[in-house]
């Protein structure tokens, strides 16, 4: 194991040093190469900030101001013809916007039920077959400027359906 450590500990050192010796070799300006890059950088930070910020504070006012109950008592007739224990559905929800925030409620869940429960494999299931569908796509077609998201929006909803589908049969044949 200790081969290992010492390789991946080397290795950022090595290619850092690769591309600085490559780029000396073929004289390429390598400051003004690498002064652009940060510069395009802080670029796409501004640009994608406002939706940040906007996605931050959505997933602290869904958690602190109860909505998420409010939310799981309005679907929880649709979940009870189904099966499914609406008690996942607020994290269902934030974990669309925010992994951070989901991992939360999943402590909470884990207080609530335990993890070992039927509940609690779920949620652990249901957060790693799903993802963060507003921030994911708030990053990066934000930062190469995509307006029209109607079509991949859709199909992310419907793979988090199917993810959470999932998690709930695998985790109703593991219990």
């Amino acid at each position: 194991m200790s081969i290992i450590n010492t390789i991946s500990a080397g290795l950022m050192p090595a290619v850092i040093l690769f591309v600085v010796f490559y780029g000396v070799i073929k004289r390429v300006p390598m400051l003004d190469i690498f002064a652009e890059g940060a510069k395009n950088g802080l670029i796409t930070v501004f640009d994608i900030l406002p939706v940040l910020i906007a996605l931050m504070c959505f997933s602290s006012i869904f958690v602190k101001s109860n909505m998420s109950a409010v939310f799981q008592k309005i679907i929880s007739p649709i979940t009870d013809i189904i099966k499914f224990p609406s008690e996942l559905v607020p994290i269902m929800i934030m974990k669309m916007f925010s992994s951070s925030a989901a991992t939360g409620l999943l402590t909470e869940i884990y207080s609530m039920f335990g993890p070992d429960s039927y509940i609690g494999r779920t949620a652990s299931i249901m957060l790693s077959c799903t993802e963060t569908i507003f921030y994911t796509m708030s990053m990066y077609f934000t930062s190469v400027n995509i307006k029209n998201t109607l079509y991949t929006l859709g199909c992310c909803l419907f793979s988090t359906l199917c993810g959470v589908a999932a998690s709930a049969i695998l985790a109703y044949i593991m219990w």
